[in-house]
């Protein structure tokens, strides 16, 4: 399965008519349209009703599109989500198997209902009377916020075929774990390495990027981001969720290889190539050893920032055809 390149996750509230309307022009990879912490409770039913119409805005500038949703409101949610050109559901403070099987049974009445599968990217969509497969099933998004969800992350993120991608919640996270006084959680580093982990164990993309103390973490500047962005992708993460449209190209940026990092790669790949072609089983390059292990971690930079390259590209287009 080709990894998708998802640098930047945009959230939006539902309820934000002005920034729905340009959430075409941001240029996240994602835009997560939300229906949850960031709608207050007399707004949830406005905030539904701006769905449908949003998911269709925002991938007229190219992005994938999915909605977080409130597990307490899941089937009302669901209703007004599971629509023509939605790619998934993030599910957020998730500490069950049940909560994912909920979700997995809802998404699947409602994709059947109304002829709805995976969107893909603009340009790609699927027809609704393709056969429905794993593969092109609604995904969903795990975002675990509390501690017993990161204690049995591995057993959530195997609940279903539908999870392709998992994130932390900062935030919550401090306030369930107990934070010190001055509002840092010290085990939010060890939770993130552990993270990436299971992610990979299970065959997931791991999403976040490594957000400063003296930062607002989603909220941070764009300057803080790039750092933190930069660090996210250093420890394994493929790409971070934000709140604030100026955080979109950092994340993107800090997300995708730069071109020194790129020309360096390619010199490893080649001096490695070269000595297996020699006969050699090691390479050297500026007097330092190439083996396997550093020439296929060359090669998976430059084949990532090929895709990055190719989604941005995608992204142009989409906007051009808008």
């Amino acid at each position: 399965m080709t990894q998708a390149v998802r640098r930047s996750w945009l959230l939006i509230p539902a309820t934000r008519a002005d920034l729905i309307e340009r959430s075409s022009s941001f240029g996240a990879d994602v835009v997560v349209l939300d229906l949850e912490d960031m709608v207050h409770d007399s707004k949830k039913l406005e905030a539904r009703t701006r769905i449908k119409d949003g998911i269709e805005q925002a991938r007229r500038g190219g992005a994938e599109v999915f909605v977080r949703c409130d597990l307490e409101l899941l089937y009302a949610d669901l209703e007004a989500s599971v629509w023509r050109g939605l790619e998934g559901v993030v599910l957020p403070k998730v500490t069950s198997i049940a909560q994912i099987q909920d979700a997995e049974e809802t998404l699947a009445h409602f994709e059947t209902q109304r002829g709805v599968l995976k969107a893909g990217l603009v340009g790609e969509v699927n027809e609704a009377d393709d056969p429905r497969t794993a593969e092109s099933a609604l995904e969903l998004h795990l975002s675990l916020e509390r501690a017993e969800g990161n204690y049995d992350a591995l057993e959530l993120l195997a609940a279903s075929p539908r999870v392709r991608s998992v994130s932390l919640g900062r935030a919550d996270l401090v306030m369930d774990l107990r934070p010190e006084p001055g509002g840092e959680l010290h085990l939010m580093p060890y939770l993130m390495q552990r993270l990436v982990i299971l992610a990979n164990t299970a065959g997931v993309t791991p999403i976040g990027a490594w957000w400063q103390g003296n930062s607002r973490g989603l909220a941070a500047s764009p300057e803080d981001t790039l750092v933190s962005a930069r660090l996210g992708r250093a420890a394994g993460f493929k790409g971070a969720l934000c709140v604030e449209p100026a955080q979109v190209t950092p994340l993107n940026q800090g997300f995708t290889p730069s071109p020194e990092e790129c020309r360096h790669a390619q010199a490893l790949a080649g001096a490695f190539a070269a000595a297996r072609a020699a006969g050699h089983p090691y390479g050297q390059l500026d007097g330092a050893l190439v083996d396997w292990a550093t020439a296929q971690a060359a090669q998976g930079l430059l084949d990532w920032a090929e895709a990055c390259a190719a989604r941005d590209r995608s992204k142009a287009e989409a906007v051009q055809r808008a």
